[in-house]
């Protein structure tokens, strides 16, 4: 993934970012790194409750947000289907769904990726069916 898509800040530095957007940033990367080095959604739910914590502190910041979220989705590699199907289980951004929704009707780049998209459009749903994997939805 273009990290300037995200924006640069450390993925072991653990304090709090004086800005939610950059503060949001630094979780996406560290949960993505953890994806790169595990196997597993239970190691990567710490990580996905603080993003979800950073945007639900911050609704007045939901745009930019949306954006960042968006832009995740064209880079589908490991923990972006965990990180946008959780967050959006939650949330059911609009933008977000039309945004995966885009992205089945006219693929970009890899087609096989339909597949994540559709797995992260499932997540709009109430009947999800991966939410049992994540502790905050199955009732663990």
């Amino acid at each position: 993934m273009d990290l300037r898509l995200m924006g640069s800040t450390s993925r072991h530095g653990r304090r709090r970012a004086a800005d939610p957007v950059a503060e949001f940033i630094e979780v996406v990367q560290e949960v993505l790194a953890t994806a790169e080095e595990t196997y597993g959604a239970e190691e990567l739910e710490p990580g996905l409750e603080r993003a979800l914590a950073i945007l639900q502190r911050n609704p007045e910041l939901r745009g930019e947000f949306e954006s960042r979220v968006i832009a995740l989705i064209d880079f589908p590699k490991e923990g972006v289907v965990e990180m946008v199907s959780f967050l959006m289980y939650v949330l059911r951004w609009g933008a977000v769904r039309e945004a995966v929704e885009e992205r089945i009707r006219h693929p970009r780049g890899d087609v096989s990726n339909i597949r994540l998209y559709e797995a992260m459009l499932d997540a709009f749903s109430d009947s999800w069916r991966d939410r049992d994997l994540f502790a905050r939805f199955s009732g663990a």
